[in-house]
């Protein structure tokens, strides 16, 4: 009977100390977490069932502020200073998608450049959701206020905002013309559906299905930190074991044949060290210019553009707009064999570039064009993309936007 009684006594302060030990650790992860912005993004689920985006009255969708990585505003920032130096807006391409938040070049042009850069950008964002959020951005005082326009898709976002979701009405054309134009190309097929569509690769997407979480783990996920950092701890050595197993020749056979199944909206390239893929019909559906509604959006853009740096001229704050191009462009001069739809694209963003470059020296808004910069990573060894489908910049393509604004930021000072 002894020998029972001191077992079971055994085994409660065994349990007492486990208890008190589990407590004590997820406070002070807990302490860390909300010290440590990186530290909070750590210990989230890599996989959060915490959506990413929200609706929006003003803007129609917008971050959320609940999401890993993002500040209480929403956007991807360690936090929300009282005031910043320096703006970025713009879409994914600003905002880091593919890449760490420390590699987006925001973060990086502040590393850079010593100064406090707040990024207020998003996907699916463009010029006129750039306007929207104007008297935000002002209010932290900044110098200087950056506009990334991307080739890739801010004419569809701009058109989308303004026709379909009925935002900054005043930006419309008045011309009657154009007006007739854009309902008869919807009429005739919806711009958004078939955007959509070359999106998905013609793949039915399941937004159900965000997270294999059952629920009492789903709710240990949101609530304690202690099981996020175990869950981190197995999501690093799952993926450690995974890039042993997957070496780069073997995620490049896996991308090829993910390429032949989706032969109609991805291609292959191929040409030494550098490797990626196309998705030429994707990017043409959302910069062809020959469509009305295309082309509507690019003079809703410039609209949306100019009135920013009207209103930053009369807060004397700097105003300048970075080009962004697509991946397609970037690599354009080593392309031997470019298919039908490469071509027209890249004829597309040319007459793109040409009409924007024209509008900004018309109006004196101060522009950098990335397109070199991005292309010079090549002689220096780097390819700035992904050797995926994915048309956002890697970390090397990060880089050299970051390295643009920071050589133009630092040469106007030194004049």
């Amino acid at each position: 009977m002894r020998r029972t009684k001191f077992s079971k006594k055994q085994a409660f302060f065994a349990l007492l100390t486990a208890l008190v030990t589990i407590t004590l650790l997820e406070s002070g992860l807990k302490l860390l977490a909300m010290a440590s912005p990186e530290v909070e993004r750590l210990l989230s689920s890599p996989w959060s069932t915490i959506p990413q985006t929200l609706p929006d009255p003003r803007l129609g969708h917008r971050p959320s502020p609940e999401y890993p990585g993002h500040d209480r505003n929403g956007f991807r920032n360690p936090n929300v200073p009282i005031e910043a130096d320096i703006i970025g807006l713009g879409d994914s391409q600003t905002y880091g998608t593919g890449v760490e938040p420390r590699n987006a070049w925001p973060r990086q042009l502040e590393s850079m450049t010593g100064e406090a850069v707040y990024s207020m950008a998003f996907g699916g964002y463009g010029p006129t959701h750039s306007l929207i959020l104007w008297n935000q951005a002002v209010a932290l005082r900044p110098k200087v206020i950056i506009e990334a326009f991307y080739a890739g898709n801010d004419l569809y976002d701009s058109f989308n905002l303004v026709y379909n979701r009925g935002l900054l009405a005043e930006l419309k054309s008045r011309s009657r013309s154009v007006q007739s134009s854009v309902r008869s190309a919807e009429e005739s097929e919806s711009i958004a559906e078939r955007v959509s569509q070359m999106y998905a690769m013609g793949e039915t997407i399941d937004a159900t299905s965000s997270s294999n979480e059952s629920s009492p783990l789903r709710f240990l996920s949101l609530h304690s930190r202690l099981y996020g950092l175990l869950r981190r701890l197995r999501y690093a050595g799952a993926r450690y074991l995974f890039e042993l197993k997957n070496t780069p020749q073997i995620v490049w056979q896996e991308q090829k044949l993910f390429a032949e199944e989706h032969s109609r909206y991805a291609h292959v390239f191929e040409k030494g060290q550098y490797k990626t893929l196309f998705t030429s019909e994707y990017r043409l559906s959302v910069l062809d210019l020959q469509d009305p509604r295309i082309a509507e959006g690019l003079q809703i853009s410039l609209k949306a553009i100019r009135q920013m740096n009207d209103l930053a001229t009369a807060d004397s704050i700097r105003f300048l707009v970075v080009l962004i191009p697509t991946k397609e462009s970037v690599f354009r001069d080593l392309v031997e064999r470019p298919t039908a739809s490469y071509r027209s694209l890249i004829e597309n963003e040319e007459l793109f570039l040409r009409t924007t470059v024209d509008f900004l020296d018309r109006y004196g808004i101060e522009y950098v064009d990335a397109l070199p910069a991005l292309r010079k990573q090549f002689l220096a060894g780097s390819q700035p993309y992904q050797p995926t489908a994915d048309g956002h910049p890697n970390v090397f393509g990060h880089r050299a936007i970051a390295e643009l604004i920071s050589n133009r930021l630092r040469g106007s000072r030194e004049n």
